[in-house]
């Protein structure tokens, strides 16, 4: 049996022999695959097929770098380059048939995911030339006198070059594992056994979203103090704000799988990698941009970040929108910078809730603090409160037992039972056992309630659970005004007696004769009346050195004298600042009550410095306050039925003592 080498050359190419396609090269020290001129496009497979099927087989074959060649040219690039060549084996021989027939058929299961071999120790005959012996001699020798060729059978082994070629042609196309076929041959042990196993295929990436800003992670730890405690009542960062131009999201592409492989050589494809739209995320104030080669989300405008669970957008908004509810898992107390927040979820009881414009669109059950915003109450207030430091308070739902506060601002109401209101102005549609404070005031039911106001309208009025309703109509406090009135009158009749005394002291200088005729020359000499000639003019000079003490004096209490005059006409004009101030202070006081249904008490109340001075009063003793029944005097009105029309109307003012 012959080992030479079977790969011919096209000039002079033998029957036995096989002609190499141009990218495989015969080399001195073994058969090289060109990479240059390898067909990536297919066609190797084919010449394989020829190879082992024409009875060759290959001598030291590197099987990895056979199977990368035909499944995973790829890999081999990324390995070595395109401009290489590679030693595929060290020879390329025939594979006789007696060898051949050493191999047995192999076990493909259904799929073709693996196959099975039996090995067992094998033999092959052999020819041996044998001596053909003679006839015996005189001596009794037979001489050898010729020789014949005999068939014996003698034990052999298989070899993995010689598996490779056989069960290809068997339909083992695919990852036999060679290091386990040589090491079963080595021992010669009848063993069947998986000799080939299926690659699984490696799955494509899809597309993926990945976060390109830090910002866009809520913070929910507690918040630290200035003096370097936390409060655990707060969160460092619920709502993160997002700067004008920050990317927010970005795109990373998806990555095609690597196809798989069955034992007969037939590809297992992965799925087609799936894409992400950024188009269908990007939501208000953000845009899709293409930076630095990559595809992002970019926010067009400074606002807050909102993911919208229902529409799968990203958002950068100027308000605030949170569905989450306000408790202490999920926010903790708020303290927000953006102007507008909308809450869609339940306020916590004990919950703190700091902004500008609000709107809650369920229950609230915690404090509501607005820094001259709007509170927005779309559902209930319980047991609360909404407090709007210069802005405006609005409930459509029901208030009870809350605090309701917009001492400068004005509060509509739809229902409120139990509540303390104050504000500039308070519209309620029906009010049960509460207390309302305000300038003016518009109730179209109201049932036991205390309420203090300037300018009160009520459509009904009644009693609720034994409780009347008492309404005090606030007047102003005109004493205040009397004083300071009379104390700016004092003042004038001392500036008056003042400016009599100098006049005294002026006749007095001007009574002596010898004055009044220096005082007279004067005055002419002012007046040009009189013409002084140059000889006159010395005697004129030395008069006046002679009365200079008299016009020193007399100028000094013309002075004195005008000081006075003019305080005379400030107090004059505080005094009109205050009669204008006293006129204001009773415009618009009024009450006025369409029906009344149930027991109901007006009565008039004169509070120094009007409403702010009743926000002062602490909430436990308003109540009390607001429910006085007030002196028979102050009573304008004590009935269970009627109506009330009153207007105020203000006093002349008494003269006043000096």
């Amino acid at each position: 049996m012959s080992s030479q080498s079977s790969v011919g050359n096209l000039v002079d190419l033998k029957d036995d022999e096989l002609l190499l396609p141009s990218y495989l090269q015969k080399q001195q020290d073994g058969i090289y695959v060109s990479l240059p001129t390898f067909p990536v496009g297919g066609g190797f497979d084919k010449f394989i097929d020829r190879l082992f099927g024409d009875g060759f087989r290959f001598v030291n074959l590197d099987y990895q770098l056979l199977m990368d060649l035909l499944y995973d040219y790829g890999t081999i690039l990324d390995e070595h380059g395109m401009d290489t060549h590679i030693r595929l084996a060290d020879d390329i021989i025939r594979f006789p048939a007696k060898r051949k027939a050493l191999y047995k058929g192999v076990k493909l299961d259904d799929a073709f995911l693996s196959a099975e071999y039996f090995f067992e120790p094998v033999e092959i005959e052999v020819e041996i030339e044998v001596p053909v012996y003679g006839e015996e001699d005189a001596d009794g020798v037979r001489r050898i006198v010729g020789s014949e060729i005999k068939l014996e059978t003698k034990p052999t082994s298989l070899k993995v070059d010689e598996f490779v070629a056989e069960m290809w042609l068997r339909g083992v196309r695919f990852g036999i594992d060679v290091d386990k076929v040589t090491d079963v041959i080595a021992r010669q042990e009848s063993v069947r056994m998986s000799v080939a196993e299926h690659l699984e295929v490696f799955e494509s990436s899809d597309a993926e979203i990945e976060e390109a800003n830090e910002l866009l992670h809520r913070d929910n730890s507690p918040k630290i103090l200035p003096n370097g405690k936390a409060d655990l009542r707060k969160f460092q960062n619920r709502f993160p704000q997002i700067e004008a131009g920050a990317r927010l999201l970005k795109k990373k592409l998806g990555v095609p799988g690597k196809p798989g492989f069955k034992v007969n050589g037939a590809r297992i494809e992965p799925e087609i990698p799936k894409d992400v739209d950024l188009q269908a995320l990007a939501g208000m104030g953000t845009t899709v941009e293409i930076q630095d080669g990559e595809e992002y989300i970019v926010a067009t405008r400074n606002g807050f970040l909102a993911l919208d669970i229902e529409t799968n957008h990203i958002d950068v908004t100027e308000k605030i929108e949170n569905k989450a509810g306000v408790n202490i898992k999920t926010t903790g107390d708020l303290s927000l910078a953006g102007k507008e927040f909308i809450e869609h979820g339940e306020v916590q009881e004990g919950r703190v809730v700091e902004g500008t414009n609000m709107t809650f669109r369920s229950d609230v059950f915690g404090a509501l603090v607005s820094k001259g915003g709007l509170i927005l109450l779309e559902k209930s207030l319980s047991n609360g409160s909404a407090k709007s430091l210069g802005g405006n308070v609005t409930s459509h739902g029901r208030a009870f037992n809350s605090v309701i506060e917009a001492h400068d601002g004005h509060i509509a109401l739809k229902y409120a039972e139990a509540c303390h209101i104050a504000g500039k102005s308070v519209v309620i549609e029906h009010a049960i056992n509460c207390e309302i404070i305000a300038e003016n005031i518009e109730i179209d039911t109201v049932e036991g309630c205390g309420i203090a106001g300037k300018s009160i309208r009520i459509g009904s009025s009644d009693s609720s659970r034994g409780n009347e309703s008492n309404i005090s109509v606030v007047l102003p406090d005109l004493r205040v005004f009397e004083a300071q009135i009379r104390q700016f009158n004092k003042s004038i009749e001392e500036c008056k007696l003042v400016i009599q005394k100098k006049d005294q002291e002026v006749a007095q200088i001007c009574s002596n004769a010898e004055v009044a005729k220096y005082l007279a020359l004067a005055t002419s000499v002012k007046q040009s009346t009189v013409k002084l000639t140059a000889a006159h003019q010395e005697n004129w000079s030395k008069m006046t050195a002679k009365f200079a003490k008299v016009d020193n004096a007399l100028d000094r209490l013309n002075a004195e004298k005008q000081e006075q005059l003019k305080r005379i006409q400030t107090a004059l004009e505080e005094i009109a600042y205050l009669m204008e101030g006293r006129a204001l202070s009773g415009k618009g006081i009024c009450c006025k009550i369409t029906n009344v249904a149930g027991d109901t008490l007006v009565r008039t109340m004169a509070v120094q410095n009007g409403i702010p001075e009743l926000n002062k009063i602490k909430a436990g003793e308003i109540k009390a306050k607001l429910r006085e029944q007030g002196s028979a005097q102050a009573r304008l009105f004590f009935n269970d039925e009627g109506s009330l029309d009153w207007e105020y109307a203000l006093p002349e003012i008494e003269p006043l003592p000096s």
